[in-house]
């Protein structure tokens, strides 16, 4: 028996035609808070036109924020994201002698020092009597004893 395995898992369910549960109840809560300032203003005033644009902005932010991506990211989540960004820094800078001191019991080791003991060892221990003795050992040959 063969399932159909989903493919795009990350993506939020459409419940209304092409909304999303969330984009949903953010245009339902800013439309309805520009509706309850409308209704309530129209009955005490008489509002013109200028007036009655303003009124519905809290319903056109409610849009920006359901609909409006950056970069494909939401902007509530982008919005959050450089609040974010004015706490912590974007990136860690090294401090010369910023941190504890770290002491070591051994003396230091350096490539240079290490080759300069090598050069100075075979230039005291080479001789030439003691290259023919070498030589005459790993023939197989014995060695003099003097």
């Amino acid at each position: 028996m063969r399932y159909k395995v989903p493919q795009n898992v990350q993506r939020a369910d459409q419940i209304l035609w092409f909304l999303t549960l969330r984009q949903l109840i953010t245009i339902i809560i800013g439309g309805g808070i520009s509706y309850v300032l409308f209704t309530s203003l129209n009955k005490q005033y008489e509002l013109n036109q200028l007036e009655q644009i303003v009124l519905w902005i809290p319903a056109a932010i409610a849009v920006a924020f359901a609909f409006v991506k950056i970069k494909g990211i939401e902007l509530t989540k982008f919005i959050l994201l450089l609040v974010e960004r004015l706490f912590r820094p974007a990136h860690r800078r090294w401090v010369n002698h910023g941190g504890d001191p770290f002491v070591s019991m051994t003396r230091a080791f350096t490539m240079k020092k290490a080759k300069k003991e090598k050069e100075i060892r075979v230039k005291e221990d080479v001789s030439s009597e003691k290259i023919k003795n070498l030589a005459k050992i790993l023939d197989g040959r014995t060695v003099p004893v003097k």
